[in-house]
């Protein structure tokens, strides 16, 4: 059976659990002939499986919420990082002083745009500092958020623990990371695994077979993160790297196994995101995502 799988993004680490199945050959012997696909725009995997043209896809959980998508089906969390925001100094002091700054982001005029404000806002009236939401321009810059931070933006939004913030230490870049639990928000820097309710209905033994194996994949990473870059270096073709090497190690401790469809997991960042007015999807609307 073909099977496509949408990324969020470029195919990073954090798809190692599909990268372990493919390079192992679990797909293959399970019946699967399973291929990633990098979309062109960060929602298209999430549209492709309403529809059908994709199986699966993954994707942050914030997008369960932030739009009312039918037919979209949550199959269970497979890695959760922390996340939030790299703010430089520079940016940190025109903040406190009431000053404008400017963050890139990979997705600019989305629900996104007010949670970066959202943190931003506590972040600063934790430091007794005034704010105002109109002090924070955000710009669609793409994911490369170090270049972005070195072409002279005050922050990056949308980062992630395991991936920048592994990179601004090794590069040696002086940032401070804001995440959202350090500001009193629900995480939502995860990769969920979605399908549509039609595959879902139709082939529940493939989605089983898909999911099991997604699960194996990060539960040997998680074991063995020097078997993991091996993979992600045979997979890929890259050279062997040290910035790579450590966002691999890193990233393979929040890898989770076994993935499983849980309503309770992303229920707190539903309720509280509600409560700002940040969310697009009512109680009936969240719990159709992991019904049958």
């Amino acid at each position: 059976m073909k099977l496509d799988v949408a990324l969020e993004w470029f195919l990073n680490p954090d798809h190692l659990p599909f990268i372990m199945g493919l390079h192992k050959g679990w797909f293959r012997e399970a019946g699967l002939e399973v291929q990633l696909r990098a979309p062109e725009d960060h929602y298209d995997g999430l549209a492709g499986v309403v529809s059908g043209d994709v199986a699966f896809a993954c994707n942050e959980p914030l997008h369960m919420i932030d739009a009312h998508r039918p037919g979209l089906k949550a199959l269970g969390c497979f890695f959760e990082t922390a996340g939030g925001i790299l703010l430089q100094p520079q940016g940190r002091e025109r903040l406190l002083a009431g000053a404008g700054i400017r963050l890139a982001s990979p997705v600019a005029g989305e629900v996104t745009d007010d949670l970066a404000v959202e943190i931003l806002r506590r972040w600063a009236e934790k430091r007794g500092a005034a704010f105002e939401p109109d002090q924070v321009v955000i710009e669609s810059a793409g994911f490369e958020h170090l270049k972005n931070l070195q072409a002279g933006y005050d922050g990056a939004w949308l980062c992630f623990a395991n991936f920048e913030g592994v990179e601004a230490r090794h590069l040696g870049v002086e940032v401070e990371f804001i995440s959202t639990s350090e500001v009193g928000l629900a995480n939502f820097s995860a990769l969920e695994l979605f399908t549509g309710e039609r595959l879902l209905n139709e082939h529940p033994d493939a989605v089983d077979r898909f999911v099991d194996i997604v699960s194996r994949g990060a539960s040997v990473c998680g074991q063995d993160p020097a078997e993991a870059a091996e993979t992600w270096y045979a997979h890929t073709g890259e050279q062997p790297d040290p910035l790579m090497d450590a966002i691999i190690a890193d990233t393979c401790q929040r890898l989770i196994s076994p993935v499983q469809r849980d309503s309770e997991r992303w229920r707190p960042m539903w309720q509280q995101f509600a409560e700002l007015g940040l969310s697009q999807v009512n109680a009936e609307a969240y719990e159709a995502l992991y019904r049958p």
